[in-house]
């Protein structure tokens, strides 16, 4: 698909073009704000290409080249994987901010916060967000590294799900920051460091299995697909509809984005296995 241009160089076009669309999503906030409606509309699209990545993508290139028995269960190891970092994330969070115990989501605190409490409560909320968000920036690098390890066109619809996904994280990580006390230099900083946590993973995930000889690739497939279903059904879905009282239009954009991932493979195919 990218003639004339060697894995490593479609990978560092790849990460070059996640790293820009972090930093733009970086700064949206500094200069102007956007609604929490919006937000939730691109987590849906977002959701939809994940979703469909999973089912025509990941999973048919995983039972084609893995047996399905050994195959499901890499996949049930990435989601677990996942879910575990993510308890890890929230236990933590909790001891560490009880003062908030029902406090709103990252994405309602980095948007449109309902009610104003004190800095300590913002800085905590800022530190578990980075925190968090920096294990998942990390998951996508991974994503990134394996899709394209496996072909092509699936890298190229990873990219695109997880643009999509690192706009609405860095927008919402930018936005937290800026409730805080912090000074802007330290806030760039920090962005600037977490906008290069999926990129620099992308790399070494590609280059660890770009080294492995004799690899089951089948086995970071499955590992892949459970990620995605973990991040598609579980993380990003229940976010796109968190605002229940429209729920038409996010199912249609959901809708869309799995229409968009089909509409891909039909034309160009799931790519084939290096």
């Amino acid at each position: 698909m990218f003639e004339g241009l060697s894995s490593g160089s479609v990978m560092l076009v790849f990460a070059v073009v996640i790293f820009i669309v972090s930093m733009i999503a970086s700064y949206v906030p500094m200069v102007r704000k956007m609604s929490s409606r919006t937000v939730h509309l691109m987590i849906a699209l977002a959701a939809g290409i994940f979703i469909g990545i999973l089912f025509f993508m990941l999973l048919p290139e995983t039972f084609e080249e893995g047996d399905p028995h050994d195959a499901v269960v890499w996949i049930l190891i990435g989601f677990l994987a996942v879910l575990f970092s993510d308890v890890l994330i929230k236990h933590f969070h909790g001891r560490k901010c009880a003062c908030i115990p029902d406090g709103p989501t990252i994405i309602e605190i980095g948007v449109q916060p309902k009610k104003r409490v004190n800095e300590h409560t913002h800085e905590l909320t800022s530190a578990s967000a980075f925190v968090g968000l920096s294990i998942h920036a990390a998951v996508d690098g991974m994503i990134l590294g394996i899709g394209l390890s496996v072909g092509d066109e699936i890298a190229l619809a990873a990219l695109i799900g997880i643009s999509l996904h690192k706009f609405v994280e860095l927008f919402s990580l930018s936005s937290t920051f800026l409730l805080t006390d912090l000074s802007k230099k330290r806030v760039l900083t920090y962005l600037l460091v977490f906008s290069l946590i999926t990129p620099m993973a992308g790399f070494v995930s590609f280059g660890l299995l770009d080294a492995a000889d004799g690899f089951e690739m089948y086995i970071p497939l499955a590992l892949a697909a459970g990620t995605f279903m973990y991040v598609g059904i579980y993380s990003l879905l229940p976010e796109a509809f968190h605002e229940r009282k429209d729920s038409i239009i996010p199912f249609i954009l959901v809708v869309v984005g799995v229409i968009v991932i089909y509409a891909i493979v039909s034309v160009i195919g799931t790519g084939h296995v290096h």
